[in-house]
């Protein structure tokens, strides 16, 4: 009867109980009398020598544990898994199984996992379990078996036995792991409920080497750090700790919380329970703690690792929904993190943990980290606003400023909640890289009132909060130059001067610098090939891209191009994207959008033609009607009947005024220079005006030898002229410049474009283009958009800014069809500053050209 209630899951559990108990209440009592203020000093007084012994001991135990796996897996012939997975599962599942206890069902879960990956099946993986664990109740024999026979002494402690009994006791553990070892290799038992014989001889010894290696190294990394007045050898001391560990293990509590704490405190002489209890806390840190986070991260990793599609594919959807807040919030909380570093630098620091790194870190790394960690704040106040613009520049230094930011504060206070802020606001922008990427400097841009209110309020309330704090310290010069490791006042002195002059100096460079978002020469390799796609497309406007005022956008075979100058914010494309053969116009709409996107501006595309329209509607543009352009039709064109009647008197009268019409082609035109310069200068000068470009072209020596041009002549005199643009296949012919003298007679712009035209015609033309006359075919309707009445009442009364209506009414007497011309703009009330970039850039085209052409 009383040997089956022994046997009984009762009996157990009632002895567990009862020696847990009996552990708390002598914990209890040892505590009762032990000062935290003890405790913290003792922390203090660790040296960083003894911290290291036991982070060596530590991992030389954990090695050490490795090789149960090994030695398990080797037995049950399961030799292919490969160390590297080895060595991960045993450190993973040992450092589970020391944190949570119940060895083979915490380790075993992680085996199993781990393992099963492997192809090692269910039984082999449980039957390591449960080999590892008999592994270790070796090793712990045999440390104890041996430490009772070296040091008998501590058993009358410890056991309360007498010495001659202690060796006795160690004589049988060291008999009963013999025996083990004999019975396991000769009789082969079958292990209970396992289909598996027990290990061979060699594998038994090697499983109690490495048993007692890892109990002993792990004694060792306690015993490391125990008071200076602990005199206890070290055989002695592994009594005292193995008795510690089993009680922990039969206990069945986490880890043996508590119950190995108190066998220790119990056992160990020591004058300062205070001090001891230090030394516990510390190993319980290095050996369980410490590893325990490690295994946890690195089961997190490989977890993630194995399901990265999925949670990809999860991210890439909840990223999609909230993308356009992530980089406003990243801004708000990097603002918040350096605001948090400087108001940490205006408060006192914790005197327990300046006592601590007192004997840790030296004072000019402390005073140094603490003045640095402040400065960081203020640089990253000031780059939140570069990540709101989803700058990559700012993206990474806020990254790297949150590191050092938690870098910093712990060195200069072990301010670990200010680490843990900036570690965590470093990883959300980790998590959400891919939403930064456009170009430019962390500073650049233009400097906005509301950025310079915000840094000055978060500079002043850091100060002002440090002044409140130190407001019962008396100011001295000599402050400035007290360093100590209390020295809190001097600290914040110093580091309101950093925040003050970093915020002064980036406010004044940002004032005083202006960066361009793009290198402002065009490479000559673009002009030439912009040149090959000129040449090959039916489009005559694309001659537009060889005037020398423009940048490019190839696509990637370099079939097409958008062609682009850049005014303020809004970038500005030159018609649509010029492409030939195979060349996808929608792909280079969306290029184009993307990079300006990069560069944070504003993306336009001017003289789009009605055809395109899909392309920029589907790439989220709006649409403004910006005029018409004139074709005229070459197969019906002609002289001949009424309503062509004025347009032949015209051209007869030059004919008999003596004008002759010719074609000059572009290998001659340099002869012609001189008296073409000179006709352009005096229509330049009698209209009061000067060279306009980019929508159309401007008078270069270069740009004019480009091209033939059509002269005509009165008397031998050249009295007008237009270069000529011609498309590939015949498609259109066009001109560009076109000049005349103010003594002209009359009707000789008549007779220019009526002879070109026939000409055009004869060579097999299409089409001519005449170009587009601004702000005509507009609706006049009083429900029709404001942009149209406002162009349509400008068009009818601004006729001293320019001939609108006399110049359609001079396109009208060659009988076009009439083509209108849309502006693409992201829409919004963007469209008045669009307009007047636009303005601005044609009216500067010449002079940025000229800048262009002195760069290269």
């Amino acid at each position: 009867m009383l040997q089956s209630f022994i046997a009984s899951t009762r009996f157990r559990a009632l002895l567990v109980v009862t020696l847990f108990a009996i552990v708390t209440f002598g914990l209890y009592h040892e505590l009762e009398v032990t000062s935290w203020g003890e405790v913290r000093t003792a922390f203090a007084t660790t040296s960083l020598a003894q911290i290291g012994i036991a982070a060596l001991a530590t991992v030389l135990s954990y090695i050490a544990l490795v090789g149960y796996d090994v030695l398990a897996l080797r037995h049950l012939g399961a030799p292919g898994i490969p160390f590297r997975t080895v060595a991960l599962t045993s450190f993973v599942s040992q450092a589970f199984t020391f944190n949570f206890g119940f060895g083979i069902l915490t380790g075993g879960a992680v085996r199993m996992r781990l393992y099963g990956s492997t192809g090692l099946k269910p039984d082999q993986i449980l039957a390591t379990s449960v080999l590892v664990t008999m592994a270790v109740w070796l090793g712990i024999a045999v440390v104890s078996g041996v430490a009772l026979i070296a040091a008998p002494d501590v058993a009358v402690t410890v056991l309360s036995i007498p010495p001659d009994v202690a060796r006795a006791v160690g004589a049988a553990l060291l008999g009963l792991v013999i025996w083990a070892g004999w019975y396991s290799a000769e009789k082969s038992p079958r292990l209970p409920g396992l289909d598996l014989r027990g290990p061979s001889a060699s594998v038994t010894s090697l499983a109690i080497l490495v048993g007692a290696v890892d109990i002993v190294a792990s004694g060792f990394a306690l015993w490391a750090l125990l008071p200076a007045d602990v005199a206890l050898s070290f055989p002695a001391f592994l009594v005292i700790f193995v008795a510690a560990i089993s009680l922990g293990v039969i206990s069945h509590v986490p880890g043996g919380l508590g119950v190995f704490e108190g066998v220790i405190l119990l056992a160990v002489p020591a004058t300062s329970h205070g001090a001891l209890l230090a030394s516990l806390l510390l190993f319980r840190c290095i050996y369980y703690l410490l590893p325990m986070l490690i295994a946890a991260g690195t089961l997190a990793v490989i977890e993630l690792g194995e399901r990265r599609v999925a949670l990809a594919k999860h991210a890439s959807t909840l990223g999609s929904s909230l993308g356009g807040a992530i980089p406003p919030v990243s801004a708000i909380l990097v603002f918040l993190g350096g605001f948090i570093l400087m108001v940490s630098g205006a408060l006192p620091a914790e005197h327990d943990r300046i006592a601590i790194l007192r004997h840790t870190v030296p004072l000019p790394f402390v005073e140094a980290s603490h003045f640095i960690a402040s400065v960081i704040g203020t640089l990253l106040i000031i780059i939140a606003y570069g990540l709101a613009r989803r700058l990559e520049a700012a993206w990474q230094a806020a990254v790297a400023l949150l590191v050092l930011g938690a870098a910093f504060s712990l060195l200069k206070g072990i301010d670990y909640e200010e680490a843990i802020v900036c570690c965590t606001i470093a990883a959300l922008l980790i998590a959400g890289r891919r939403w930064f990427y456009r170009k430019g400097g962390v500073l650049s841009g233009s400097l906005q009132a509301g950025e310079i209110l915000t840094i000055g309020i978060a500079s002043i309330t850091s100060i002002w909060i440090g002044l409140i704090a130190f407001r019962d310290v008396a100011y001295e010069g000599s402050l400035w130059w007290d360093f100590a490791y209390h020295g809190d006042a001097p600290r914040f002195l110093r580091a309101t001067l950093g925040v003050a002059v970093t915020a002064l100096l980036t406010i004044v460079y940002r004032l005083m610098t202006r960066t361009a978002p793009m290198s402002p020469t065009v490479p000559l390799e673009e002009l030439e090939a912009a040149a090959a796609v000129v040449a090959a497309s039916e489009r005559v406007e694309s001659n537009l891209a060889l005037i020398g005022d423009k940048r490019f956008l190839f696509n990637e075979d370099k079939t097409g191009f958008v062609m682009f100058g850049t005014q303020g914010s809004s970038w500005i494309a030159m018609g649509d994207p010029v492409v030939v053969g195979e060349g996808d116009a929608a792909a280079l709409v969306w290029q184009y959008k993307e990079l300006v996107d990069r560069h944070a501006g504003v993306p336009v595309f001017y003289q789009v033609s009605s055809p395109q329209l899909p392309l920029y509607l589907d790439a989220g543009f709006s649409m403004v009607k910006l005029g018409e352009e004139a074709w005229v039709d070459l197969e019906g064109f002609t002289l001949e009947g009424a309503e062509k009647r004025k347009l032949r008197q015209a051209f007869t009268k030059a004919q008999r005024t003596g004008a002759t019409f010719e074609i000059v082609a572009a290998s001659v035109v340099a002869n012609l220079l001189p008296d073409l310069r000179r006709v352009s200068d005096a229509w330049l000068a009698d209209r009061g005006k000067k060279e306009k470009g980019f929508s159309l072209g401007y008078w270069t020596d270069d740009y004019m030898t480009k091209n033939d041009v059509a002269i005509i002549r009165v008397d031998g005199r050249i009295i007008a002229f237009a270069n000529i643009w011609r498309s590939a296949n015949c498609h259109e012919m066009s001109i560009d410049l076109m000049r005349v003298r103010h003594d002209a007679p009359n009707g000789m712009m008549d007779f220019l474009f009526t002879a070109l035209m026939e000409r055009a015609k004869s060579e097999g033309y299409r089409w001519f283009n005449l170009g587009m006359a601004p702000l005509s075919g507009l609706p006049r309707h009083r429900l029709a958009p404001l942009w149209s009445r406002a162009a349509t009442w400008f068009s009818r009364h601004g006729d001293r800014f320019y001939k609108f209506e006399g110049l359609r009414s001079f396109k009208s007497k060659f009988h076009p069809q009439w083509r209108p011309k849309y502006l693409a703009y992201p829409g919004g009330r963007l469209l008045p500053q669009i307009l007047v970039d636009v303005s601005t850039l044609i009216a500067n085209a010449p002079t940025r050209a000229r800048t262009l052409e002195a760069g290269r």
